[in-house]
């Protein structure tokens, strides 16, 4: 069963929001970190297949971003999976820089193309691709000088866009299924449901009141009328 579409995503980021965000950003920095061998063999190696297989970096912050709905959370997402990173990665503080450039390519691209409605798959798709460009040129300064060919450049191109495809796809159909399973309502964690307001008399029960105060008034003065 498909999840509700909810409305624009809250401007306002509550407490609970930024716990989520938070955990999915812990959950990223220790994956991070656990497979920083393999992708930096990779890199070394054969850059496109890196390329593919960092994508799996996006899959968490796209997924917070999905089950939260404030306009910023893989910004924030990534920039704590990068903080939290600094201490285990050959890049050290200069992680930050892509995983940000990342999150903040794919938050402004949604922010654009879904300014006044919940965000849907297309969406996700258009910033995979933004991010996935913008992390191509990011890297393009820290390629090898055998690396710098036509061919091995363009299917790192290649290879970012697949790779950033591939988290979004993954981060849309799991955020799909922890909604319509009820786990976490969309945008719900955005923002504080507002008080409703108190419910009013009804119209019917007024006028039976109104009526019966009408009817007493008069027995009581047909009454002094008797006693006169």
């Amino acid at each position: 069963m498909a999840a509700k579409p909810t409305g624009p995503a809250s401007p306002r980021l509550s407490t609970r929001a930024l716990l989520i965000i938070a955990a999915f950003a812990a959950l990223g920095a220790l994956l991070l970190i656990l497979i920083a061998p393999v992708t930096g063999l990779l890199a070394v190696l054969f850059p496109p297949a890196y390329a593919v297989a960092a994508g799996i970096h996006s899959v968490l912050p796209l997924l917070a971003r999905r089950l939260v709905g404030f306009p910023w959370t893989t910004t924030i997402a990534f920039a704590l999976v990068g903080i939290l990173a600094i201490g285990f990665t050959p890049l050290g503080v200069l992680i930050v820089i892509p995983l940000v450039i990342t999150g903040a390519g794919f938050d402004v691209t949604l922010l654009l193309l879904a300014r006044r409605s919940e965000p849907r798959l297309r969406h996700f798709a258009v910033g995979a691709l933004v991010s996935a460009l913008l992390l191509f040129l990011v890297s393009l300064p820290v390629f090898s000088p055998r690396d710098l060919t036509p061919w091995i450049v363009l299917l790192a191109l290649a290879g970012r866009i697949v790779g950033q495809l591939a988290a979004a796809g993954a981060a849309w159909a799991i955020g799909q299924r922890v909604l319509a399973a009820g786990i976490l309502p969309a945008a719900a964690a955005a923002a504080p449901p507002a008080a409703a307001p108190p419910a009013a008399a009804p119209p019917a029960a007024a006028a039976t009141t109104t009526r019966s105060q009408g009817r007493l008034g008069r027995r009581i003065r047909q009454s002094r009328s008797v006693s006169r």
